[in-house]
């Protein structure tokens, strides 16, 4: 399991898990909720990188065609760095998706898309 390049993103955008839940409306014409577990799902972390050179978007696309979407791994605390994200222990991280990169004179963008899944998903 190879962490994700140690490369500090230009902005990052995080949705935080929620619980299943089952609503059912009741005879008085309330609801009700149920929780269905106890582990909470759907943690969404969008990194964005931005660099003059080649090399930055190499790391990651290179980490990406060793993990692809089915291998999870470590983000190393720089990428999470002043950021103030609290996770659940145990939990990895695995691409939503491919990177995208775009391409302008003097600058390289490279997106990232990545979901938090719980150690039994694994």
């Amino acid at each position: 399991m190879a962490d994700f390049p140690s490369l500090s993103p230009q902005t990052r955008t995080y949705i935080p898990g929620s619980y299943a839940v089952r609503r059912a409306n009741t005879l008085a014409g309330g609801q009700v909720a149920v929780r269905k577990n106890n582990a909470a799902t759907d943690y969404y972390l969008s990194l964005t990188f931005i660099s003059d050179s080649v090399d930055d978007q190499n790391k990651i696309f290179t980490h990406f065609a060793s993990q692809n979407r089915f291998q999870p791994f470590d983000i190393p605390s720089v990428v999470l760095e002043n950021g103030g994200f609290s996770f659940p222990s145990g939990y990895q991280w695995i691409y939503r998706d491919a990177p995208r990169v775009t391409y302008e004179p003097d600058k390289i963008t490279v997106n990232v898309e990545l979901e938090l899944v719980a150690p039994y998903d694994i």
